[in-house]
């Protein structure tokens, strides 16, 4: 005689059937989507930034939140959030309802803001061997927006540092100047009988030794970029901080120096968002930072 089957035991297996399988199917989408390149970033606006990716419910963005090529997010009704283009670096608002189904190739060198995780990792762990915890400029350099630029570097516990920032172009005029400082140094705090801003679309340099030493320690070249603007200021909310940093390093001239700064505001959880990480990586290989390169690598083995 056969033993009979409840029903409540078939139900259980069905059940347990259809959960194995969502998460498996998600596990599956996920590992498909991770290999694909980013075409945007989602970032929260304010408590009401609200959206859906596929195999998710509605959720309140609190972090930046990555969407890959072909990936679709829904924006509900009244929610606003900002996207980041990743080909661009341009930022614009979208408020529901609303589709985003975005496509991007896949680069042929691997692109921070675009390429599928694993490549920027594996490009980064290649520069981490050949770095050194050497001083490093860390802002100005390369190009930057900013007319009263903060001046930063890697200083050492319980020195002080003489700065000057020079016109080559014009030798005759005297070097804005600061003595015994560390940084963060305001350009518009160093003495001069100049303008206190520096000028539009013009190349700088900016020097730097230890106080009372006669060997200059570190030493880089800027260009203040052709639409830079007297009033600009760095971002403050986490938000603007991260767009203005992915901008930066979206397509060149890369403005390293302005993603540095940015990056360096940013609250502890965006830097350590998926899109914080990769900002981190590369801006740390091109400025040389061993350690913070280092903890940026860390932090991408929570992120997979």
């Amino acid at each position: 005689m056969q033993p009979k089957r409840h029903p409540l035991l078939w139900s259980s297996a069905a059940i347990t059937l259809v959960i194995v399988g969502a998460i498996w199917g998600r596990a599956f989408f996920f590992h498909q989507t991770n290999n694909q390149p980013v075409a945007a970033y989602l970032l929260p606006i304010d408590a009401n930034s609200r959206v859906k990716l596929t195999w998710w419910h509605t959720k309140t963005l609190r972090l930046p939140v990555t969407l890959h090529s072909g990936e679709q997010a829904s924006i509900p009704a009244n929610a606003t959030i900002r996207v980041v283009h990743t080909d661009s670096g341009d930022v614009e608002n979208v408020t529901g309802p609303a589709k985003l189904i975005l496509q991007q190739k896949i680069p042929s060198e691997p692109e921070a803001l675009i390429s599928p995780l694993a490549e920027i990792v594996k490009t980064a762990k290649v520069v981490a061997k050949k770095l050194t915890n050497d001083f490093a400029i860390t802002s100005p350099i390369g190009v930057t927006r900013y007319l009263n630029p903060l001046i930063t570097w890697t200083a050492r516990e319980g020195v002080l540092y003489d700065v000057a920032v020079l016109d080559p172009a014009d030798p005759m005029v005297p070097p804005r100047v600061a003595e015994k400082v560390r940084p963060p140094v305001a350009l518009a705090d160093l003495e001069t009988p100049q303008r206190r801003q520096l000028a539009v679309d013009r190349n700088y340099e900016l020097i730097i030794r230890e106080t009372g030493a006669t060997n200059v320690i570190g030493g880089a070249h800027f260009l203040t970029a052709p639409n830079s603007q007297v009033e600009n200021q760095l971002p403050t909310t986490p938000t603007e901080l991260i767009a203005e940093a992915a901008a930066a390093m979206a397509k060149k001239p890369y403005r390293t120096g302005d993603a540095w700064l940015a990056l360096s505001h940013l609250p502890a959880d965006w830097a350590k968002s998926e899109l914080g990480v990769r900002l981190r990586l590369r801006v740390a290989a091109d400025l040389g930072l061993a350690d913070e390169l280092a903890r940026a690598l860390e932090d991408t083995s929570r992120l997979r």
